[in-house]
């Protein structure tokens, strides 16, 4: 019998619960969750379900009631930790003074009324309490050496669930082979001078944050020095100043703090007008004061050392381009005027040559132009002229003398009454003349007188001193010492008594001072006769 009845409750059960599980849930949702809060703060969970609420009730920690509301009115369960802070209604529950001890999960049932067709359902929501970052700190430290390490520290008073974060330049610095980030401290091994600026520190949780900021300098250096020269003149070819000028060496070197600068030359120092400032001021004297000079920088701070040399060259000659290119224009220019000069030679020498074979040319076509008629002369007198080879007697038939030789005075080129007859027709009448005459006497030698026909007039000879040489064309040769003068003028001057109130010498133009020689065919006697005036003869 009780076999039955068991099997008739298991059925009533069953189809009891196939039919609550065939009716809807209530709709249960929270307006924010998690709930997040700062120790002190007011916790509030705010449900999101229909109005037709018939109770609500609040759990903790999955089993401990905290209060329910139903029908209007709040029932709190006064064993817990929230007793005297707790308030319910039919859509919230509230706790004041939130405590760290707080945080936990919260779940509510929710009960709807009959007439909506709905049945009871429960959600849980989970609460976070924290306490707020204060007083944070960024420490860096005061003296950062480049290549060594830097240690950067974060610090705080209060907070919980704190996270940092690093940032520099308003950047975030991650950790790398040479930047290490653990916890509150960040460590830069080994330091280089790009690390340095502006760093912070975030110290933050999820609902409060604080950040510091400091700087951090890093000091380097000094780095290898930098020299220059610098003089008052640039030297082409070699050199960097002139003797007695004054040449300014300048070191620099990239340093912090900034360097302080020492010169020596030879291992020993030079005093400088400017100490520490890198700047030398060399007044130069001789120029064995050449050689290297070596810069020293130093860094008080770093304690770090370097060097750099410089070679000054001290001459005592010194061209500057400018100088340089002057001396070389000027060397173009005489080269140029040079060349012009040889060229203006050779054109006149061309010229002058051109000329000479020119006139070769003329003379050679007409070697004896014919003469000019003689004006008129006063008292029917005849000048034969005074041209290269006067003639050695001259007639004039209206004198009180016709029996001797008279010579014209000479006149001048200028005159227009003067006939100059051809020099070599002259000669060649004259030298026949002379062979037509014998010599009369010791010491005497005869020319006819001839009229205006060149023949000999009747009864007229003129007797002309001689020399103890006779001078006979047949037995002597002439050779005059001018090359203008030909073989005419080898024969001395005549004079003749004229009339009282002249007496003149006939005149040899070409060679009045030329001097003749004549040698004899039989011995090696020679004469030589000055053109000179001779005194007249006594009247025969």
């Amino acid at each position: 019998m009780r076999q039955p009845l068991l099997l008739l409750s298991l059925s009533l059960a069953v189809l009891l619960s196939a039919n609550v599980l065939a009716q809807n849930q209530i709709e249960i949702q929270f307006q924010t969750d998690p709930v997040l809060v700062q120790t002190g703060a007011e916790i509030v969970f705010t449900v999101l379900t229909v109005s037709q609420v018939f109770s609500m009730t609040w759990q903790y920690q999955g089993g401990v009631t905290v209060g329910q509301w139903s029908g209007g009115s709040q029932t709190i369960n006064t064993g817990t930790q929230f007793q005297d802070r707790i308030t319910i209604t039919n859509t919230q529950l509230r706790i004041v003074g939130a405590q760290l001890r707080d945080a936990g999960k919260f779940t509510v049932v929710v009960t709807p009324t009959a007439t909506t067709g709905l049945v009871t359902n429960s959600r849980s929501i989970q609460l976070r309490v924290f306490d707020a970052v204060a007083t944070v700190t960024l420490l860096v430290p005061s003296v950062a050496v480049e290549a060594r390490n830097v240690s950067l520290r974060c610090t705080w008073t209060g907070g919980t669930d704190i996270t940092v974060r690093w940032g520099k330049g308003g950047a975030a610095i991650l950790a790398d082979d040479r930047i290490t980030i653990s916890a509150g401290s960040l460590v830069i091994n080994p330091a280089r001078r790009s690390d340095a600026g502006e760093y912070t520190c975030t110290v933050s949780n999820p609902i409060s944050a604080q950040t510091a900021t400091e700087s951090l300098t890093v000091y380097y250096g000094p780095d290898i020095p930098v020299l220059t020269k610098v003089s008052p003149k640039e030297c082409v070819g070699g050199g960097d100043v002139l003797v007695g000028q004054t040449v300014r060496l300048t070191c620099v070197s990239d340093s912090l703090p900034p360097a302080l600068f020492s010169w020596q030359r030879d291992g020993q120092p030079v005093a400088s007008v400017q100490p520490d400032s890198g700047v030398l001021s060399l007044q130069t004297f001789s120029t064995d004061e050449s050689g290297p000079y070596v810069c020293t920088a130093r860094n008080g701070l770093t304690g770090g050392t370097s060097q750099q040399g410089v070679d000054l060259a001290i001459v005592a000659t010194c061209l500057d381009v400018g100088e340089v290119v002057g001396i070389v224009i000027g060397c173009l220019l005489l080269i140029l005027i040079i060349v012009l000069l040889i060229v203006l030679i050779v054109c006149l020498a061309r010229r002058r040559r051109a000329q000479q074979r020119q006139s070769d040319t003329s003379v050679k076509t007409n070697p004896n132009p014919g003469p000019i008629p003689p004006d008129p002369q006063p008292n029917g007198a005849r000048d034969l002229g005074h041209g290269p080879h006067p003639p050695l007697y001259h007639l004039n038939t209206h004198t009180h003398h016709p029996d001797r030789i008279y010579a014209a005075p000479p006149e001048s080129r200028g005159n227009p009454q003067t006939l100059q007859l051809n020099g070599a027709h002259m000669a060649l009448q004259h030298r026949a003349v002379l062979i037509q005459t014998p010599p009369q006497g010791p010491g005497k030698l005869t020319h006819p007188v001839t009229n205006g026909a060149n023949q000999p007039r009747q009864g007229g000879t003129a007797p002309v001193p001689q020399s103890s040489a006779q001078l006979n064309p047949s037995t002597c040769s002439c050779s005059c010492s001018s090359a203008r003068t030909d073989s005419s003028s080898c024969y001395p001057p005549r004079t003749v008594p004229g009339p009282p109130q002249e007496a003149a010498q006939i005149p040899n133009e070409r060679s009045s001072a030329s001097q003749t020689s004549c040698q004899h065919t039989g011995g090696s006697t020679s004469r030589t006769s000055s053109a000179a005036a001779r005194q007249p003869s006594p009247p025969s």
